[in-house]
């Protein structure tokens, strides 16, 4: 795979990444158009989110059985068109149905975009590949919510919409003319239902999927509501904790570079190290602070071993099935969304009363998911088999 190639791919996670926090910063433009208070647009991102989880699950087969690229570009180019559409929206219900439609879009962007990063590396390239596509989604929690705002003071929140369909067109064509149409992937599997039983019956991959709602999810959702953690924590202003979750942002995406050397040094055991890390920083957030700066030092745990841990997850898991790939893929990102909107329930339900319970409920969450992944390594490892050493079934090249 050509850096072309790996920056249309992390261009794609952008935009999925950056559907989840454009609502943010324009909540207060947004609402006087609709005539409803700011906090109901929230209902838009969750729109998104839960339409994503739901529908992941049924869009894996397809690039299983047809190929990575028509799916992705069908999901690109829906997401173009639907943006267009939520920046025309006459009232707040077409605007969360619309939301939601782009999130059954996404369902196809991510898991493709990862699927074609594993199906056009080695197994000892997918891990630095993976990580490097993964900077594109974690740059959109820094980039977005920044570029967002200024958009909709100097011009109006509709034209940050337009902005994400303009680049999701752009990402359609760089698609189109950058892969080629690639090949089934699914051998003689003709039935979903087939495709399913063979994704869940690659042995390890239940314990690992997991993972992804118990562990991933539940350090990324917490990542969804920092910047709502820190204000209520330290009394920030809105610009302040946005400043503080662009911090934390940097240090997920410092993570991401960093995983694979700390692959290279620790072997197998990394990724239970940095989930085990991340748990332990959410846990730390009960810790009392003064200051945005101390608050900064206690969230490196979790910042780090966030972005460290969750694209060695994503490419342990791409690595365990090149025929299911695509499907095992689409569990992984329905179970991670699923999470996420947990965590921001739990967060919307227990807030008003004090962090402390949602700091344990979340940080003991992590837990089991980060013990669910150092059982799966050690069961591995115990097999004989704790790299996944088959080669890509086919290659997708342009």
């Amino acid at each position: 795979m050509t850096f072309g190639q790996l920056s249309i791919l992390a261009a794609a996670l952008f935009l999925v990444g950056s559907a989840e926090v454009v609502a943010g910063p324009l909540m207060t433009a947004m609402a006087p158009d609709f005539g409803v208070p700011a906090a109901a647009i929230a209902y838009l991102p969750a729109a998104y989110g839960l339409a994503y989880a739901g529908f992941a699950i049924f869009a894996g087969p397809l690039s299983d059985r047809f190929g990575r690229k028509r799916p992705l570009q069908a999901g690109l180019l829906g997401f173009s068109l639907l943006s267009a559409a939520l920046a025309n929206s006459s009232n707040l219900s077409v605007a969360i149905a619309l939301s939601g439609m782009a999130g059954l879009c996404g369902a196809f962007v991510q898991p493709n975009s990862l699927s074609f990063v594993a199906d056009t590396s080695s197994p000892q390239d997918v891990d630095v590949r993976t990580a490097r596509v993964f900077v594109g989604l974690m740059s959109a929690f820094v980039i977005t919510p920044s570029i967002a705002g200024w958009i909709a003071d100097r011009y109006g929140w509709r034209y940050a919409y337009y902005l994400l369909a303009l680049l999701a067109a752009l990402a359609f064509l760089a698609v189109s003319l950058a892969f080629r149409p690639g090949r089934s992937h699914g051998g003689g599997i003709v039935s979903f239902v087939a495709t399913h039983r063979g994704a869940l019956a690659t042995p390890g991959v239940v314990r690992r999927l997991a993972a992804s709602y118990f562990w991933l999810g539940s350090v990324a959702g917490f990542g969804v509501v920092v910047a709502d953690v820190a204000a209520r924590k330290l009394s920030l202003s809105p610009t302040d904790a946005g400043l503080l979750a662009g911090f934390f942002g940097l240090v997920t995406i410092a993570g991401n570079l960093a995983g694979p050397t700390v692959r290279g040094l620790l072997s197998d055991k990394a990724l239970p190290i940095a989930c085990f890390v991340a748990s332990a920083g959410i846990f730390a957030f009960v810790l009392p602070t003064h200051s945005a700066l101390q608050l900064g030092l206690v969230g490196l745990p979790w910042a780090f071993g966030y972005g460290c841990g969750g694209p060695l997850h994503h490419a342990r898991l791409s690595g365990m099935s090149a025929q299911f790939r695509g499907t095992i893929n689409s569990y992984h990102a329905s179970l991670l969304n699923l999470g996420i909107f947990s965590t921001s329930f739990l967060f919307g339900a227990l807030a008003p009363s004090g962090l402390g319970l949602f700091y344990a409920l979340i940080g003991g969450v992590s837990l089991i998911g980060a013990s669910l992944l150092a059982i799966a390594t050690l069961a591995e490892r115990r097999a004989g088999s704790p790299q996944s050493t088959a080669r890509p079934a086919t290659r997708e090249r342009g």
